[in-house]
């Protein structure tokens, strides 16, 4: 009995540190929170939602007036 209230108190040490370290909110989405960023990324903020790629860079517009004559 010992053993399984030592192993319950060392899951949910482990599991506020881990809500800490991903910046979880404490309330019904922290399990889902914890577990779903445990894959050895870097911890971030959510932005919420998926995650969208940088746009690609434009490239320069052409000129809309042909350049003087010389």
């Amino acid at each position: 009995m010992r053993i399984l209230l030592l192993l319950i108190v060392i899951i949910a040490v482990l599991v506020v540190v881990q809500a800490q370290r991903h910046h979880c909110k404490y309330d019904s989405t922290l399990i889902n929170c914890v577990l779903g960023k445990s894959g050895g990324e870097t911890p971030a903020p959510s932005t919420g939602g998926a995650e969208t790629p940088a746009p690609a860079p434009e490239a320069p517009a052409a000129p809309s007036t042909p350049a003087p004559a010389q």
